[in-house]
């Protein structure tokens, strides 16, 4: 494979693993904030769901 089709197919997989991790990331905070007489760590959510993001950002689009 040379490396300008390596790039795009990382790239590629960067944005549809983005994409599942919003939508991931989304409807948790919907039913969240549906239920009822549950409590969370909003700090510590936030916390694990930013580490994930940058984690896909670096490995994907960064390319680290």
């Amino acid at each position: 494979m040379h490396p300008q089709q390596l790039h795009l197919w990382k790239l590629f997989w960067g944005i549809v693993l983005a994409g599942a991790f919003l939508h991931l990331f989304f409807s948790f905070v919907k039913r969240a904030v549906k239920a009822q007489g549950v409590k969370y760590n909003w700090f510590a959510v936030v916390l694990s769901f930013s580490a994930m993001g940058l984690a896909l950002y670096l490995i994907f689009f960064v390319q680290m």
